[in-house]
C-alpha cells in the first residue's frame, strides 16, 4: 500500500448520532478524493461501548483509540493528530454536518490557495432558527472579543497541514477555537461554503452552564492569544482603569466634604473609591509579576510559526532532482 497522504480524524465525544450512517457517507466522499487516506476514530470513555460495536468497521484504513476518560473533543483531535500518517488532516464530526460529496471543495480550495487550514462554512443554513441564532450569537461574541471574521466556528470539519499542529496545542473543548488560536499563529487560513447536511436540521438547546464554559472558553483563549506574552496589558489596562475610577471617586467625596461640608463618614462612595483603588494596585502588580515570569521563560516559549524556509542546500538539491 502507499505511504499514506491524508488522515481523517474523527472524535467521538459528545454527540455520536447514527455514527454508522455517517462512517459509510464520510467513506463515499473520500472515494472521490484523490489521496491515499486512513481513518482515525478517537473515543471518549463515555463512548467505549459504541467503540466496541464499532470494531467490525476497522481495517487497513480505520483505526479506534478509546481514551480513559472524557478528556474534551479538542483533546481527542490532538491525539489523533498525533498518531496520524498523512501530511493533510481532516477533522470531521461524528455526525453529519454537510452533504455528503461536498468534502472535495475543501481540497479544492487547499490547492487553489496558499492556505495551511481550510474551514468549513455550512451555507446555506437549512436548521431551524434556534440553532441558527446559537451560531450567530456564538460568531457574534467571538467577533467582539477577537480582530477574526469566521463565519462558523461550530463547524467542526477543518482541513489542514499536519505540520502546524507543531507548534499549536489544543486541549478540552478548544477545537471550536482552533482556527482562531492558529490565526494568531500567523496560519493562512480560508473558508469555504458547504451544503449543510439534512440530517443536522434537529433543534439543539443545552444547558445554561454549557453555555457559560464555552463562553468562558472564549474568553479564557482570547487571553492566552492575545495577552499571554504580555499580561501587564491585559491587567494593567483593567487595574490603571479601576484606579483611577476610584481615584475619581475619592476626588469627589474630598470636594464634597471641605468644598460643601458635606460628611464623609457614614458614606459608601468612600469605602467604595478606597476599594477600587486598592484593587487597581493589585491587578497592575499581577500584571507586573506576569511579565517577570515571562521574562525569565521567554527563551523557552514558542509563539511562532514557520511556514517555509528556503536555503542554497534545498535549492541546490531540487536542482540535482531535476537533473
Amino acid at each position: 500500500m502507499s505511504s499514506i497522504q491524508l488522515s481523517v480524524v474523527v472524535p467521538v465525544s459528545e454527540r455520536a448520532q447514527n455514527l454508522f450512517d455517517t462512517h459509510d457517507s464520510y467513506l463515499a466522499d473520500l472515494e472521490q478524493i484523490d489521496l491515499n487516506w486512513e481513518m482515525i476514530y478517537v473515543f471518549s470513555e463515555s463512548n467505549s461501548a459504541l467503540a466496541t460495536e464499532f470494531q467490525p468497521k476497522v481495517d487497513d484504513r480505520v483505526s479506534i483509540i478509546t481514551l480513559t476518560r472524557n478528556f474534551g473533543e479538542g483533546t481527542a483531535i490532538q491525539v489523533g493528530t498525533s498518531n496520524a500518517k498523512g501530511e493533510l488532516v481532516l477533522t470531521l464530526p461524528a455526525y453529519q454536518q454537510v452533504a455528503q460529496g461536498e468534502l472535495k471543495k475543501l481540497f479544492e480550495k487547499m490547492q487553489e490557495s496558499e492556505a495551511e487550514l481550510v474551514i468549513a462554512k455550512r451555507w446555506p443554513r437549512i436548521d431551524g432558527p434556534t440553532n441558527r441564532l446559537q451560531t450567530s450569537m456564538f460568531n457574534f461574541f467571538i467577533k467582539m472579543f477577537s480582530d477574526v471574521d469566521f463565519s462558523d466556528l461550530g463547524c467542526g470539519i477543518r482541513l489542514f497541514k499536519k505540520k502546524i499542529m507543531e507548534d499549536i496545542s489544543i486541549y478540552g473543548d478548544q477545537h471550536r477555537f482552533f482556527p482562531l488560536i492558529a490565526h494568531e499563529y500567523g496560519v493562512i487560513i480560508e473558508e469555504v461554503e458547504l451544503k449543510q447536511s439534512p440530517n443536522e436540521s434537529t433543534k439543539r438547546l443545552y444547558s445554561p452552564g454549557i453555555y457559560l464554559r464555552r463562553l468562558l472558553d472564549l474568553l479564557a483563549i482570547i487571553f492566552v492569544t492575545k495577552f499571554n506574552k504580555k499580561p501587564l496589558r491585559f491587567f494593567g489596562l483593567i487595574g490603571a482603569s479601576t484606579f483611577t475610577l476610584g481615584l475619581l471617586f475619592l476626588v469627589a467625596v474630598t470636594i464634597q466634604r471641605y468644598g460643601f461640608d458635606v460628611s464623609a463618614a457614614n458614606r459608601p462612595f468612600m469605602l467604595i473609591s478606597v476599594l477600587m483603588m486598592s484593587l487597581g494596585v493589585q491587578l497592575v502588580a499581577i500584571g507586573l509579576v506576569g511579565e517577570t515570569i515571562i521574562f525569565t521563560h521567554a527563551k523557552d516559549i514558542k509563539e511562532y510559526h514557520i511556514r517555509e524556509i528556503v536555503n542554497g542546500e534545498k535549492s541546490s538539491s531540487e536542482q540535482s532532482d531535476a537533473a
